[in-house]
């Protein structure tokens, strides 16, 4: 059957021997055990490892957020830095934060959870470990700059 880019599909002619039940049932074993590990459950790190790995909690990251985004002025003089806005007390500029930006709340929150997921799966990206534990990553010379992959060539800021 043609389709839009004019390429015409054509199956070959039929098998001459017809494939037998145990063939069938040999692919289907074969296929299920290549997608079993896929598809278990992972186990999840218990919970005193993942607060070793240092798990965030939701309600202290957006207390950070709060404490971190207001600022003092003067005396009775409170400043919100996310909208430039000035109140009389700290307690008013969270609330300011909770109503007006809860966008970026959200976004806290986001992050927090995508670093929980990120640090409770058991499969996730880590570096090898070497004979002594974690392997040293290079020390550069604070007087050295690092090269970039491409060299000199390429042109533009280094």
């Amino acid at each position: 059957m043609p389709n839009r880019c004019g390429i015409v599909h054509v199956r070959g002619p039929l098998p001459p021997n017809r494939v037998s039940h145990g063939e069938v049932m040999e692919w289907q074993k074969s296929f299920e055990e290549r997608l079993g590990p896929l598809l278990s459950g992972r186990e999840a790190l218990p919970e005193e490892e993942a607060q070793r790995l240092g798990r965030k909690d939701p309600e202290q990251e957006l207390e950070k957020f709060v404490t971190a985004n207001t600022q003092e002025l003067g005396k009775d003089k409170w400043l919100c830095p996310l909208s430039g806005k000035k109140f009389k007390g700290p307690e008013f500029v969270r609330k300011h934060i909770f109503n007006k930006h809860g966008e970026k709340m959200g976004a806290v929150r986001k992050e927090v959870l995508f670093f929980n997921n990120f640090l409770m799966d058991p499969k996730r990206p880590a570096l090898p470990e070497g004979k002594g534990g974690v392997t040293p990553t290079p020390q550069c010379h604070p007087d050295v700059t690092p090269v970039s992959p491409r060299g000199s060539q390429g042109g533009g800021n280094p």
